[in-house]
């Protein structure tokens, strides 16, 4: 399903600490990487540059995946998405450098800016990066960043898009899924006994037959069902059951919305510390 992938990079340390993510997902049958690289008009690739073209490409060759090398100028956002378009491809991956929220929504973000506009799935892993004696120092994030996947649901039509992507992800390699669900304003529900037990049974029972159906077609499957804040759970559940990734539907214009004014994606798309898979989804 990631048969081929556009991989964006600038040529920062971020973005080749991505790169080496993608060499893990041939595993998963990748068979075509399209290395993309926009530039400002006018300005030409400098000789280090062209060297690291030519490693990221050795590399790719090497597991047996082909290299394509693409130079574009203008604006990276648009150039990127209509390269995606263009070249029909099925993931963008993509770093992104987790800079505060200020910051980000001041200067725009590559990463941020594809993400609200991309129709197909993106894939966006964080990297700290810190300063040290002058070096630019970037953890490393990326081990095997399909073994236990954080998939929250909210019973819309993402949920059932991400219930046909992960059987899909389980034949290619996905070890774990983790359905997560969260109950919103669960205080005054509680008030409540009888309203408050017909809503969890209602949930536990859309829980179970969603865990059902992917068990069945392979995909080993857990469900957990915590209170309060969508956006909190889910980062702190990410934590608790050291998953390797985070799995978000997310509906295109409400996505837009909300990473301008914030909301429960914007929100766990900024401050997650394990890579996120988007998948765009309508209502």
């Amino acid at each position: 399903m990631f048969e081929r992938i556009l991989f964006p990079t600038d040529f920062s340390e971020q973005s080749l600490r991505m790169f080496d993510c993608l060499l893990e997902l041939h595993h998963m049958g990748t068979k075509e990487v399209i290395i993309c690289h926009v530039a400002q008009a006018g300005t030409a690739l400098t000789p280090e540059q062209i060297f690291t073209l030519d490693r990221l490409e050795m590399s790719l060759e090497d597991i047996g995946v082909k290299a394509v090398e693409m130079i574009e100028e203008g604006d990276p956002v648009d150039k990127v998405l209509e390269a995606a378009i263009r070249e029909k491809v099925s993931l963008i991956a993509m770093a992104s450098s987790g800079k505060g929220r200020a910051r980000e929504f001041l200067l725009g973000s590559t990463s941020f800016g594809v993400l609200r506009s991309a129709p197909i799935p993106v894939l966006i892993n964080k990297f700290e990066v810190t300063e040290k004696g002058g070096r630019t120092i970037v953890t490393p994030a990326c081990s095997s960043i399909f073994r236990k996947a954080l998939v929250p649901i909210d019973f819309s039509s993402c949920t059932e898009m991400c219930a046909e992507l992960l059987p899909q992800l389980a034949r290619l390699g996905l070890r774990e899924a983790v359905l997560f669900h969260v109950v919103e304003g669960a205080r005054a529900n509680l008030d409540d006994d009888d309203k408050f037990k017909q809503a969890m049974d209602e949930v536990m029972s859309k829980m179970d037959n969603l865990k059902q159906r992917l068990t069945e077609q392979g995909c080993q499957t857990t469900t957990h069902v915590h209170f309060g804040t969508v956006s909190y759970n889910i980062l702190e559940a990410s934590r608790e059951l050291s998953v390797s990734l985070i799995i978000l539907g997310a509906h295109r214009k409400s996505l837009l919305r909300e990473i301008a004014l914030g909301g429960n994606s914007e929100t766990v798309v900024r401050r997650s510390k394990v890579p996120l898979l988007i998948i765009p989804c309508e209502r």
